[in-house]
């Protein structure tokens, strides 16, 4: 009886990892401020909001396929370390495609990436 619920068990956890990497369901950090026009994760003083454009920053469209990340993807078109942070591509990103949070983009639509000199 042991042998079967610990096979049983080990299932699951394998499928789980399965699932997580090729999915790409695993929850992203959310300890930094992110805000748009919109949007305001953590609430900030008025004086700080402000209206932002969309950036002229040049881009390029990109669509997405199974376990494709906002990091992952600008990481494969820079072929470099990226020049910015972590945190100000996560906001370019949601400023380019109105909004959109990384976490949101899905398999087959294509989103605008900024392309950093």
């Amino acid at each position: 009886m042991k042998t079967v619920v610990a096979l049983f068990v080990i299932t699951i956890v394998m499928y789980s990892i399965y699932y997580d990497l090729t999915i790409g369901t695993l929850p992203t950090s959310s300890a930094a401020l992110v805000f748009s026009k919109d949007e305001w994760v953590s609430p900030m003083p008025s004086e700080f909001k402000e209206d932002w454009d969309i950036p002229s920053d040049p881009y390029t469209l990109i669509e997405i396929k199974r376990g494709d990340t906002v990091i992952s993807i600008l990481e494969e078109l820079q072929q470099a370390p990226l020049p910015v942070s972590i945190d100000q591509l996560l906001i370019d990103f949601k400023k380019l495609n109105e909004g959109i949070k990384p976490e949101q983009i899905q398999i087959g639509k294509r989103y605008k990436f900024p392309i950093y000199q």
